[in-house]
């Protein structure tokens, strides 16, 4: 297998394949290919098992604390290596942004609301989490990561979150959130430059569409 990945990368492997190469170092002096099989069966899909909680793959016989551990870890460390594509990169445009957003959202199972802080030279100063999970929530960015953006030296922001849908249109409660957003780092001296709606197919920009200012006219 180590022989196979050598010669031509991972993508002649299957996921069962790529999972009994992941397990090698934690399940050691075993044959991984059935542990493989049963994980994939038991959690549906590669990326089920990567998704799964450390005490779940433990259930699973023949895993061991150690790989259940990292393979717990895998989508966090994809995540922060998409995230850190930002570092000392300038975003002059919404169009640039959507091509980060696009990386940054690649792969995630859940949905995800993000600020991305810029300086005065639309060059990256930090990413923020704002939430993750329910789209039925009117999020608002607390006072904490408003001041850490202020900390950063951030100037401007883009608002970013994902849809898992193929289509980015948003909703009413993407709208208001948009507005509050706004208002919120209006008052730090921090212009909000756009949201956008990152989905599988498309992305939606609220400054384009002029959603927000509609939206606060109300």
């Amino acid at each position: 297998m180590r022989a196979r990945i050598a010669k031509g990368g991972i993508n002649g492997l299957q996921d069962h394949e790529l999972l009994e190469y992941l397990l090698y170092p934690f399940v050691p002096r075993k044959d991984t290919n059935p542990l493989a099989h049963k994980l994939i069966e038991r959690f549906g899909s590669l990326a089920g098992v990567l998704s799964a909680e450390a005490e779940e793959l433990s259930e699973v016989s023949g895993m061991t604390y150690n790989a259940s551990l990292f393979l717990t870890n895998l989508m966090g460390i994809d995540e922060r290596c998409r995230k850190s594509y930002a570092w000392n990169v300038r975003f002059p445009d919404s169009y640039s942004v959507a091509i980060y957003g696009k990386k940054l959202f690649k792969n995630m199972q859940k949905e995800h609301v993000y600020v991305l802080c810029l300086n005065k030279d639309a060059k990256f100063t930090c990413l923020l989490e704002v939430a993750r999970g329910s789209e039925e929530t009117v999020y608002i960015p607390t006072k904490a990561l408003i001041q850490t953006a202020l900390d950063k030296g951030t100037k401007m922001v883009y608002l970013l979150h994902n849809h898992m849908e193929d289509k980015a249109r948003p909703s009413k409660v993407d709208a208001e959130f948009t507005a509050r957003a706004e208002e919120a780092f209006k008052g730090a001296g921090i212009e909000v430059k756009d949201h956008l709606v990152i989905a599988r197919k498309q992305v939606f920009s609220f400054s384009f569409n002029n959603i927000a200012a509609r939206t606060k006219k109300k």
